[in-house]
């Protein structure tokens, strides 16, 4: 072969390896990289490919065939891909004439014209890494990824690859032959997460408790040059143990969506313009329009975050609410799951004392605060689904149905009738994940004892003692009274009989 087409193979081969966004560095040739001469028919031969996640750092330079050296730094490597080399039909590499073919093809025009001989790779191992049988003969190449690693977005572009493959004259070292071919292919990926987003401690959104915000984020991939977002979607789907907040209480934010860029720069999309928000009963979907799509596509790099506002309705057994997010980026589908605890608050009212067996109060109004300076100025009460106030039933108990683990104050606000205030009001307690439980262990659980209200507080007539002596000094004194009103009446009776005689 003439070194002026040699230069050319060399050239068309080394833009083609660029498509698959291998780095190139300069390496030390390996054993199958043989001094100038014609190929060596008899040389083993292998295909190797590399898989790794693209990123802003890699995937800009083309690749020379040969293995990178241990330690390197490609990115993320990806398991699970799975590729195929179909030989390029007419293409006779040991002919002068193969070589000016392969010259003027690009992986395009090579598609239309593929032979029934292909070789499928072993899926990439957990370091990237998937070979090819070591069966495939001399010959170009046509390599496409026809299994895609589970975070890809998009599969890397085919590309054209020969056995063996030249380095050229601008190769290090210069023209050599390599038989063991290396190739670094890149996928745009995403990554998906899902958290739950804490309030900030005494906001107004703390004092919900029964308000669970989910934070589901998804990187922007970076794409191969000339790539664009096609589709983006995140959809939150709710567990029975949940459902969506249409309209928050005062003071708590919506459902939101925030995009950044590669910088962490919040940029400005409007809802209806750039995305759209669709709700089910148990779905939410953010999907982006044509024009955030087209904006996404230049913010590659960058964070997409699809900040969900839902509310606990039941507990599950162990207490934990898993709930599950879906995203779509340009075909890739990943799921993720996150998961938060819950739990509830059962009050008991009760009397109890002096050798009284013990009676359930109803009547008895609760109310539940975040800190205790609250709690003692009757302030920010929390609120569980708008109710604020707590009333003992029959049974002497109460249940707070869904409430956030942590610590609160409960405050006695008013008593049962005919009873006393609590001495110790409020009363701290611990919610942890779970129901109510009265027998060990208890847990989610809290009592107020109460003392009725006292007899000495009415005046009531003395029955008794000096009591008595009163109402016999009384009597004395009407007895008296009796006897000098008939000496009165005697005495007159006997003037009027003197003065008619």
């Amino acid at each position: 072969m003439s070194s002026s087409t040699l230069r050319r193979v060399t050239a068309a081969l080394g833009a083609l390896a660029l498509a698959a966004g291998a780095a190139i560095v300069t390496v030390t040739p390996a054993q199958a990289v043989t001094s100038p001469g014609n190929i060596d028919t008899t040389q083993p031969r292998s295909l190797t490919v590399h898989k790794f996640a693209l990123g802003p750092g890699n995937g800009a330079q083309a690749g020379t065939g040969q293995e990178l050296p241990a330690g390197t730094n490609l990115g993320t490597p990806l398991p699970g891909a799975v590729f195929t080399a179909t030989l390029v039909a007419g293409v006779d590499l040991t002919t002068p004439e193969g070589w000016a073919i392969a010259t003027n093809l690009t992986p395009q025009t090579a598609s239309t014209r593929l032979s029934t001989t292909s070789f499928t790779s072993a899926p990439s191992s957990a370091n990237g890494t998937a070979t090819f049988p070591s069966t495939m003969p001399i010959g170009l190449f046509y390599v496409q990824e026809t299994v895609l690693p589970a975070d890809a977005t998009n599969p890397t572009a085919p590309f054209l690859v020969s056995l063996p493959l030249p380095t050229g004259p601008s190769g290090a070292p210069a023209n050599q032959w390599i038989y063991d071919v290396h190739v670094y292919p890149k996928n745009a990926v995403t990554e998906l997460t899902k958290t739950r987003v804490v309030p900030a401690a005494n906001s107004a959104e703390a004092r919900n408790p029964d308000l669970i915000r989910w934070a589901i984020a998804s990187s922007i991939p970076t794409l191969a040059a000339g790539d664009t977002i096609t589709n983006f979607t995140l959809v939150d789907n709710v567990p029975t143990d949940l459902e969506f907040v249409a309209t928050p209480p005062a003071g708590v934010s919506p459902t939101t969506v925030t995009v950044t860029s590669a910088a962490g720069i919040a940029q400005s999309f409007a809802i209806g313009t750039d995305y759209t928000v669709t709700n089910t009963a148990a779905t939410s979907t953010l999907a982006f329009t044509p024009a955030g799509l087209a904006r996404l596509t230049l913010l590659q790099g960058g964070v997409v975050s699809f900040n969900v506002l839902t509310r606990a309705v039941s507990i599950p057994g162990n207490g934990l609410i898993v709930n599950s997010a879906t995203g779509n980026i340009n075909g890739a589908v990943e799921t993720v799951t996150g998961t938060t605890p819950i739990g509830q608050l059962t009050v008991s009212a009760y009397s109890a004392g002096n050798g009284s067996p013990r009676a359930q109060l109803a009547g008895a109004v609760y109310q539940v605060y975040l800190n205790q300076n609250d709690a003692n100025l009757q302030q920010n009460a929390i609120l569980i689904n708008g109710i604020t106030d707590w009333t003992t039933a029959a049974n002497g108990l109460v249940a707070i149905p869904i409430i956030t683990p942590g610590n609160y104050y409960v405050r006695e606000i008013t008593p049962p009738t005919g009873f006393n205030l609590p001495t110790s009001n409020p009363v701290q307690t611990v919610v942890v994940a779970g129901p109510s439980s009265t027998v060990p262990p208890v847990q989610n659980y809290v009592e107020f004892n109460h003392t009725q209200v006292s007899a000495a507080n009415f005046l009531l007539p003395l029955t008794g003692g000096d009591g008595g002596v009163w109402f016999g000094v009384g009597g004395g004194a009407l007895v008296m009274l009796a006897i000098g009103a008939a000496l009165i009446v005697s005495r007159r009776r006997a003037l009027a009989e003197r003065a008619s005689a």
